[in-house]
């Protein structure tokens, strides 16, 4: 008899032995693939952020429209009692129109205070915007939502002169929008890439803290699996296209996400530039320290106020002090 318990004994262990193989096999299998399919699609998800509510003191107005392939869009503006022109302001990649990391607000408020009127979009797949037929392109989709808001400003007054501001993959958008439309007479960049990829991988980097193969099977995921194509924003291919087209690039000299040599890159490409290098902040700035990995990229208005209003206030002037352009 006990010969026979322990033959019973040695076929269920061998059972469960069995069954935790297999439950083993199945584990290393599903989580791999859990992780380059499922972690990427909560990447894509994080562009999209909650639009804070404006300033008390910021009269803005929600607008919408839509672009050119159906994708709808929301927007504030601001109108100046005088306006020069309109700006359209771009934010960077999982920013919003209100995007307070980069105090757009501020900047909304400073240019009206220069008569300039203010038009600042959500793009696609990020805030209050309906999703694009695919996930960020970092510039060339986007660029389409610029566009749309350009439109958006001519309907209403087709004398009204444009200019565009991008932030980071804003600046892309902005830069692949003026080359495909010459109604905007003047663009601004500020801490804007040449190439998105590296770009996208650093700010995971900044945003996360994960390790290199972690880093590496997210974006593969979002690339292959999901459209990601934060490759597909080149500026340095387009950017001489401009023509003679005023540009101001601004740039912070210590931009840990996008260096410095960017910006050199891109001034160099196009002979109409002019570069605003920003000095590296104080490194015990209780602003800078806040900011964590992500330092003074997209920070050179937050840190240089005072000199940001003199500099983009001043060459929007040298732009726009004509009656027509």
């Amino acid at each position: 008899m006990n010969d026979r318990a322990d033959l019973r004994a040695a076929r269920l262990d061998g059972c469960r032995m069995r069954r935790l193989a297999v439950v083993l096999l199945v584990l290393i299998v599903a989580v791999p693939v859990l992780g380059v399919g499922l972690g990427p699609l909560a990447l894509l998800a994080a562009f999209r952020k909650e639009v804070l509510p404006p300033p008390r003191d910021l009269p803005v107005k929600t607008v919408n429209f839509r672009s050119s392939d159906g994708v709808d869009l929301v927007a504030w503006y601001v109108e100046a009692e005088a306006p020069k022109a309109t700006v359209i302001l771009v934010h960077g990649a999982s920013g919003t129109r209100g995007d307070p990391f980069v105090d757009l607000p501020g900047m909304m408020r400073d240019l009206v205070g220069r008569n300039y009127a203010v038009l600042a979009p959500d793009l696609r797949n990020h805030g209050d915007s309906a999703a694009g037929p695919r996930p960020p392109q970092f510039g060339p989709d986007e660029a389409q939502d610029v566009i749309a808001a350009v439109n958006w400003v001519k309907e209403r007054d087709p004398t009204r002169r444009v200019a565009v501001y991008g932030i980071s993959m804003g600046g892309n958008a902005a830069i692949y929008a003026a080359v495909a439309d010459p109604r905007i007479e003047a663009v601004i960049t500020q801490e804007t890439f040449t190439q998105g990829a590296p770009v996208m991988r650093r700010g995971l980097q900044a945003e996360t803290g994960y390790p290199d193969f972690v880093i590496d099977g997210l974006l593969w995921g979002a690339r292959h699996l999901w459209g990601l194509g934060d490759s597909n924003g080149r500026a340095i291919e387009v950017v001489g296209q401009l023509g003679t087209r005023p540009y101001l690039i601004i740039h912070s000299r210590s931009d840990p996400i996008v260096p410095f040599a960017d910006a050199e890159a891109l001034a160099a490409a196009d002979p109409a530039a002019r570069l605003w290098a920003t000095p590296a902040p104080d490194p015990a700035d209780p602003r800078l320290l806040e900011a964590g990995a992500w330092g003074s990229h997209g920070q050179s208005y937050v840190f240089y106020r005072e000199l940001w209003i003199d500099t983009v206030g001043g060459f929007l002037d040298s732009v726009f002090a004509t009656m027509f352009g």
